[in-house]
């Protein structure tokens, strides 16, 4: 996986929380360790260090932001932080499969996408991120399949309307 952290985004505040965070996922291997007894019994790593929804909800507006301007390392660590603080929430494994697969590196994207759709089984744009993804490592059955769990999980939906059409598009041309 490559680097996720290059250079500071221009805000000098948000620079100081991707560096933070970016660091912090350095020794994550030695937090786990610290919380393993109460992670196994079911705590988030977010409830342990007694992170806020607020806090939450503040860094994934962040996160968003850095999506949004195209600044998709600059967001990995905040998606990948809020992931692991809070795994049960599928927004954040959305994020950073997001983040991944902009940065072309869409086997790890597509780990996470599953998740997503593990969490959200009705995640239209889960669905169809991770089709884009087996697409993009050649598994185009999977991929297929995918696509019209998009289809499906987007109908009836209106503000899913365009992703509908981008999955039959998608699946039209892989059948053709």
């Amino acid at each position: 996986m490559p680097s996720t952290y290059d250079y500071p985004p221009a805000d000098p505040e948000v620079a100081a929380i991707v560096g933070q965070l970016s660091a912090s996922l350095e020794d994550l291997p030695a937090v786990l360790e610290q919380f393993e007894e109460s992670l196994k019994q079911g705590a988030t790593l977010g409830e342990l260090r007694g992170i806020t929804r607020e806090e939450f909800d503040s860094l994934y507006r962040i996160a968003c932001k850095l999506c949004n301007s195209g600044e998709f390392k600059h967001a990995l660590p905040i998606a990948l932080q809020l992931m692991l603080h809070d795994p049960r929430d599928s927004r954040y494994a959305f994020q950073a499969g997001s983040c991944l697969q902009r940065l072309a590196e869409y086997n790890y994207a597509a780990i996470l996408f599953a998740r997503a759709l593990d969490l959200k089984q009705d995640d239209a744009a889960a669905a169809y991120r991770l089709g884009e993804c087996l697409l993009a490592i050649n598994h185009p059955v999977e991929a297929k399949a995918m696509f019209d769990m998009a289809i499906e999980n987007a109908r009836g939906k209106f503000h899913c309307r365009e992703l509908q059409d981008m999955a039959e598009a998608k699946l039209s041309s892989l059948n053709h």
